[in-house]
This record gives structure tokens, C-alpha cells and sequence, in this order.
């Protein structure tokens, strides 16, 4: 009796031990399932990510023409008025999208279609799916990429390089960005961000009053409500506001007898453009071809722009924009 009571405590902690195993075996399996979908779910957000951040390094109209170019095997691809498609297999592709490895088991669906009447705006979508244990899995991101909206020329930059550049030194002068008032018949103080500022079309050029530090002459220029008089006395000498004004003259160059401004640091030329949807027009600037420099002396070398002392005629910056379309200089 004894034997065989003992058997059966053996026998149940047999039991006991194969079912702690069971279960013990189905949570490590459960665990190593949630790990495998966690990898692949990480491992999605950073196909998407990596997809993106390279997209945002793009202009709209690279971005455009990447997708409509792009080729490859297992890739197939759809292009209709104002959709773009593109869907990857990573089985069967071996190369890059957007700088990014599309890996097997994964398939990519990128989709860029027209936000806007004209094609200024454009939603893009990025899906990648994936199987994991059987089950099909989607992660998706969703964003706006926007025409880039290219100015006239270059804006105008108040910084201690491009004011050395001038031979003008931060630390020893005054500089307030001026524009002429009609309303009180004088120059006034202003601030970089005003519209109203400059507008080369009109020949009105971007002006700063640069005062050198310790004399005392803001006080005598500019009133208390930013008002600046055309002209003092001090010590019966007549100082005029023009002896104190620079001018921004953007990265330019001519072409075949025609001026054009050019884009950024850069060679290429700024163009107007259009987009044309029924029957309608939308004019905007955008990069056209490179245009070569004027001289040696007129390079714009990596600067977008150089501020030049007004009526200097003896620069050749300042010489050669007075001889465009822009000039000459609109004072009042």
C-alpha cells in the first residue's frame, strides 16, 4: 500500500512538472511572439523614418521627379494626372528608395497626390506592410510636402559675416533697418520682418542706417518716434542721413543683356514661371539654369548677398546692379 501511494506521488509530480514545462513553454513562445512583432513593428517605423527624413531633405520638384523616374525590379508603378504611385517589393528589390533598404518580407506603397487646384501642395502616404506570424501587419505615415515658395531675390541678411564682408564691424555700430514713410514724408525705423521693407521690382532696395557707436548721432537722427531726420547739424557741420546708409544688392547676374537674380549662394538663376489648370494660371518664381558671374569682382562667392554704402559707384557690386532693370535706386 505504501509502495503504491508513493508511486502516485510520483506519478502526480510527473504531472505537475510536464504542465509547469507546458505553460512555462507557452509563455516563452507567447514572449518570443510579442518580441518578434515588436522588432518588426520598430524595424517598420524605421523604414518610414529613414523614408522621410531623406524626403525632407528633397525640394517639391525632386521629390516629384524621384518617384516619376524611379524604376527598378519589383517595382511597379502608376502615374495619373494628379496621383503618383509606387509600390516596392523588398523580395525582389535590392537597391535604395529615398536612401533607405526595403528588406524582405516588407512591401512599400508610397502616394503622392495633388492637395491643391494648382500643384503647390501634394499629400503623401507611406505604407509598409509586413507579415508576422501569419498575420499581415500595416504601419503607415501620413504628411503634407509643399511647392517651395522662391522670393524675388534673396532676402535681405543682417548678420555679423555678411556685415564684416562690408568691412563693418558688429560690435562698433548702430544698425536699424530703415524704409521711407509717405505718412510722415521721412525715413523711418522699421524691422526686417516688414513687408514693406524693400521691393526690387519697384527699385526699392532693402536700406539699413548704420550709426558708429559713442558719437551720440542716433539721438540726433532719430526722434522718439522712430522718425529720422534727413539731415543734422553738429558742430556747424551738416551730416546727411544718405552718408550713413547701406543698401542690399542680392546675388546677381545678366544673361544674353537680361538680369536675373540668382537663388541662395548658388549660380542658378531665378525665374518666373507658371502652373496651368483649366484654363487658369498660377504665376510663381522658381531655379532655373546656372548663370555665370558678371567678373571676378562681382562673384557673390557662397554669400547671398553683399550690403554696399549708397551712390558708392566705385564698387563693383554696387557699379554693376545700378546698370540693371532694378536700378536706379528708389530713395523716397
Amino acid at each position: 500500500m505504501g509502495k503504491k501511494f508513493l508511486s502516485l506521488e510520483i506519478l502526480f509530480s510527473i504531472v505537475i512538472i510536464v504542465i509547469f514545462i507546458s505553460i512555462i513553454s507557452l509563455i516563452c513562445l507567447q514572449v518570443k511572439s510579442e518580441i518578434q512583432i515588436i522588432n518588426k513593428n520598430s524595424e517598420a517605423s524605421l523604414i518610414l523614418s529613414n523614408i522621410l527624413e531623406n524626403m525632407n531633405t528633397r525640394s517639391f520638384e525632386n521629390i516629384e521627379k524621384y518617384i516619376y523616374e524611379f524604376s527598378g525590379v519589383g517595382v511597379s508603378k502608376r502615374n495619373e494626372d494628379n496621383l503618383q504611385n509606387i509600390v516596392i517589393s523588398g523580395d525582389d528589390f535590392s537597391e535604395k528608395f529615398f536612401g533607405t533598404s526595403i528588406p524582405k518580407g516588407y512591401t512599400l506603397e508610397v502616394s503622392l497626390e495633388n492637395n491643391s487646384y494648382f500643384d503647390i501642395l501634394k499629400n503623401i502616404s507611406i505604407v509598409l506592410t509586413y507579415n508576422v506570424k501569419s498575420e499581415i501587419k500595416k504601419y503607415e505615415i501620413n504628411t503634407i510636402i509643399e511647392r517651395e515658395k522662391i522670393t524675388e531675390c534673396n532676402k535681405p541678411i543682417i548678420s555679423e559675416e555678411y556685415l564684416l564682408e562690408a568691412k563693418l564691424n558688429n560690435s562698433d555700430y548702430l544698425i536699424y533697418p530703415i524704409k521711407y514713410s509717405n505718412n510722415n514724408n521721412a525715413f523711418v525705423v522699421t524691422t526686417k520682418e516688414d513687408s514693406d521693407w524693400y521691393n526690387y521690382s519697384s527699385k526699392k532696395w532693402a536700406k539699413l542706417l548704420i550709426l558708429p557707436k559713442g558719437e551720440n548721432l542716433e539721438k540726433q537722427f532719430i526722434d522718439e518716434h522712430d522718425k529720422i531726420s534727413s539731415e543734422i547739424n553738429i558742430n556747424n557741420k551738416k551730416l546727411k542721413i544718405e552718408d550713413y546708409i547701406y543698401v542690399w544688392i542680392p546675388n546677381f547676374s545678366k544673361k544674353d543683356n537680361i538680369t536675373y537674380f540668382r537663388y541662395g549662394t548658388g549660380k542658378k538663376a531665378i525665374k518666373m514661371d507658371f502652373l496651368y489648370s483649366d484654363n487658369k494660371y498660377l504665376y510663381l518664381n522658381r531655379v532655373a539654369e546656372e548663370i555665370k558671374d558678371i567678373s571676378e569682382d562681382c562673384a557673390f562667392n557662397g554669400i547671398s548677398g553683399v550690403w554696399r554704402k549708397l551712390y558708392d559707384s566705385d564698387d563693383p557690386y554696387y557699379n554693376n546692379f545700378n546698370d540693371t532693370r532694378f536700378a536706379p535706386v528708389n530713395i523716397y
